[in-house]
């Protein structure tokens, strides 16, 4: 019997551990979770959150019951190191030896890589910052904002959704002020094509969002923001997301990767140690990352670590890199996005009023239901 152990339970650590329960008989392999927090949080909606249309308790699920359900060892605690040669993880509360280990520890966010930002920012990333925020909502009186990412963040759909929200709440309210929104990146949006960019600038000017860009942010005052160009934006509310590292238990795989991600082959093996897969943001692959990215990365790392136990003779499978995304415009309508990143494979944008409503259907069917929690039904199965 060989150990198999997960550290994270996000959507690639939660994915994974589920898909290789289908792939093993109980009593085969011993399945073992290791996370920092006891619920599972579907992120996307911390937008929701914050702007006070939904509760934690809504987008949350307690991890233990599930996986005490499913016969998969669950422990609950903070991941300090992994030994690679020793084939061990270092937890605060015990050494844990492994066989093979899926590493899905997801970003850490780097406030200290921009001097101001945890001080005087907000973010939609965490339960905690989604607390944050809601409380400055209701505090906020109008005046100028800024939202967006700053330089290495590698997704950009929640700042999108709170400029857009922002600027809802603030014509309701009829707030005086402005929005000004900042990315890196060379066009707004850019990974999801010309397409894309050309109907969210058009909306954002519609809206009266000014966006700057590409910029990068150099520190964050209580009452504005400087960009790396010495260029200073007023701004009383600042949401921008921070920049993205790999968690620091992770940085002995690292390979001295300036961002402390994973190098792994497109079977999601780590390159330079076959026993261990990396799925989610910890990987260092270019572009998006996301939920939809993280479970995909997790079905291969998943099914191809069971080839190895198995000895099957089975084709191995390869991550085909992509983002697929839903944003929330207000006034009924959605944006679904679907770009392949490596290939032209998918190539698609459609807009309408279906998608909020298949956007909410994903996160009740994550929170409420056991469709990828228990059944375990795998995100490349499902089309929209």
């Amino acid at each position: 019997m060989a150990r198999v152990v997960i550290l994270g339970s996000g959507f690639a650590g939660m994915t994974a551990a589920f898909q290789l329960r289908r792939k093993f008989r109980r009593g085969s392999h011993q399945i073992t979770v290791i996370a920092r927090d006891a619920h599972f949080l579907y992120r996307p909606s911390l937008v929701h959150v914050a702007f006070g249309k939904k509760s934690l308790k809504d987008i949350s699920v307690p991890l233990a019951p599930l996986y005490a359900e499913a016969g998969i060892e669950f422990l609950q605690t903070e991941i300090v190191d992994i030994d690679p040669e020793a084939h061990t993880v270092s937890t605060q509360d015990k050494l844990v030896y492994y066989d093979k280990l899926i590493v899905a520890l997801g970003e850490r966010l780097a406030f200290e890589e921009i001097p101001g930002l945890r001080e005087f920012g907000h973010t939609v990333c965490t339960a905690e910052g989604a607390m944050k925020l809601r409380q400055a909502l209701d505090e906020f009186g109008g005046g100028p904002a800024v939202v967006g990412w700053a330089q290495n963040v590698q997704t950009g759909g929640p700042a999108f959704e709170v400029a857009l929200e922002l600027n809802e709440r603030m014509e309701k309210q009829l707030l005086l002020g402005s929005i000004t929104f900042v990315d890196p990146l060379p066009k707004l949006w850019a990974p999801a094509g010309e397409k894309a960019t050309q109907l969210l600038s058009q909306i954002f000017q519609e809206r009266r969002i000014t966006r700057l860009g590409p910029v990068q942010i150099q520190s964050v005052h209580r009452d504005h923001v400087v960009l790396a160009d010495g260029r200073e934006i007023p701004s009383v509310l600042t949401i921008v997301t921070p920049p993205f590292r790999g968690e620091p238990a992770q940085k002995r795989l690292a390979q001295n990767h300036p961002r402390d991600w994973l190098e792994t082959g497109r079977d999601m093996r780590a390159i330079h140690h076959p026993d261990i897969y990396v799925a989610g943001s910890a990987v260092a692959f270019e572009g998006p990352k996301q939920g939809h990215t993280a479970m995909l990365q997790a079905e291969v790392a998943a099914h191809n670590l069971a080839l190895d136990l198995t000895g099957s003779a089975a084709p191995r499978r390869e991550y085909d890199h992509e983002m697929s995304c839903v944003l929330d415009l207000g006034n009924g309508q959605g944006l679904f996005v679907r770009r392949s990143l490596w290939n032209a494979r998918h190539q698609t944008m459609k807009l309408g009023r279906q998608w909020p409503w298949a956007k909410a259907a994903l996160e009740y069917a994550f929170v409420n239901t056991p469709m990828f929690n228990k059944w375990a039904v795998p995100m490349s199965k499902i089309s929209l």
